[in-house]
């Protein structure tokens, strides 16, 4: 709260969402692109059709996860394959269930919320569990490649290799 806050908002607002890192992020993009598109075109053959038959919808779901974690940890998650890992199918629902009980959840006062221990509050509030227990295995998993030089820092990254290379926050604080 209050400055500090305020400081670490300026600093990550420069090292990690200024508009001259973009261009750093597009391989990590255009690779979970390229993926996608691949997966797409095998679904199509697959179908006998020529073209998909499935709910589109969850796999661009899935895409737009893979997207989003590739650019914030630098590595991918598999959520493209035809298999994921049941871990990362908890992931995958917790961000489904986080986003539809944000709605209602939005018209309460968080007081009154968590006073009543409603069910709707306590999938929301499992649901960020299960996120941030994702994103910190995440974290841990760069941090340690970046310390054992597993990765160059010459490679693109993500937000948050970038952040731990330029060593100018905390690693609690980037967590947070």
């Amino acid at each position: 709260t209050g400055e500090a806050w305020r400081s670490e908002r300026l600093l990550l607002n420069k090292e990690a969402l200024a508009p001259e890192l973009v261009p750093g992020f597009v391989p990590l993009l255009s690779a979970v692109g390229q993926d996608f598109v691949r997966r797409a075109r095998a679904q199509a053959r697959q179908s006998g059709r020529g073209c998909w038959t499935g709910d589109f919808s969850q796999e661009l779901f899935r895409f737009a996860l893979e997207s989003v974690c590739h650019v914030l940890y630098g590595q991918r998650l598999g959520l493209l394959q035809d298999f994921v890992q049941p871990e990362l199918q908890r992931f995958i629902e917790a961000v489904s269930r986080m986003f539809h009980t944000t709605a209602p959840l939005l018209h309460l006062p968080p007081a009154l919320l968590r006073r009543s221990h409603g069910r709707t509050w306590r999938e929301h509030v499992r649901a960020w569990d299960t996120i941030f227990g994702q994103a910190d295995r995440c974290i841990q998993s760069v941090y340690r490649d970046l310390r054992l030089r597993r990765r160059s820092p010459q490679e693109p990254l993500g937000i948050l290799g970038n952040l731990i290379v330029r060593d100018k926050m905390a690693l609690d604080d980037i967590r947070a």
